[in-house]
């Protein structure tokens, strides 16, 4: 019969294999659910970031909608505003041509009444009315000149204008034709009244020239309205 340490080592040594056992299986455990948390964990992290990024993105594209949105109105509207100030500025100086136009018909008539004045004053050995009349047709001749340059720099300003609208609106084709007789236009003359043989017949084919001139300029000043009507 074994003595009775004997038998107590075996129980010893059974109970220790047994808490072995039970620890191993309580690590393997431990082990497993730890891996679980972790990535129960993990996903929960994940998610939690989407949850706050995904609303960020879309605040921030609807805010770029809505100031693209804006700003995109804001060109509209400033675009229309800008073409209506270029019609009313184009309105105002085709006005102003047509009042240029009316002047340089009158001196045009002028230079050339008081040229033919002179000369019948001349003949007529009339010196005072000769010397009056070479004057005047001298300082008509610098009013044409003045009037001539007022008209080249109002043509110039309106087709700056125009060009303005026409790069605003994208529409070149429709003006190219009046452009290209606004640069390639011949001013009318005004005929010398050589015919004129007396103060009488000049002072009626003054009345009569200067009509004429203006009715010449006519086709210029269509050109104008012809413009201000494709704006």
């Amino acid at each position: 019969m074994e003595p009775f340490y004997g038998w107590y080592n075996k129980l010893e040594l059974i109970a220790n294999q047994k808490n072995k056992m039970g620890q191993s299986k309580l690590e393997v455990v431990n082990k497993s659910f730890d891996k679980l948390v972790n990535k129960l964990t993990e996903n929960s992290s994940d998610n939690s970031i989407w949850n706050v990024l995904i609303p960020l993105l879309i605040g921030a594209g609807l805010t770029l909608l809505t100031q693209f949105l804006i700003e995109l109105w804001k060109s509209k509207k400033e675009s229309k505003l800008k073409k209506q100030e270029l019609i009313s500025k184009a309105k105002a100086k085709t006005y102003l041509i047509a009042q240029i136009i009316k002047d340089l018909a009158m001196f045009k008539t002028q230079k050339q009444y008081y040229i033919r004045a002179y000369r019948l004053a001349k003949q007529r050995n009339d010196t005072e009315e000769y010397k009056d009349n070479y004057q005047k047709h001298y300082d008509k001749a610098n009013n044409l000149r003045s009037v001539e340059t007022k008209l080249d720099e109002s043509i110039a300003e309106y087709i700056q204008i125009v060009s303005e609208y026409i790069i605003l609106t994208k529409s070149k084709e429709n003006f190219e034709e009046y452009f290209q007789f606004l640069f390639n236009y011949n001013h009318p003359k005004a005929l010398k009244f050589e015919n004129c043989n007396n103060e009488d017949e000049l002072i009626a084919e003054h009345s009569i020239e200067e009509k004429r001139l203006n009715g010449e300029y006519l086709n210029l000043n269509q050109a104008l309205h012809n413009i201000q009507d494709l704006m």
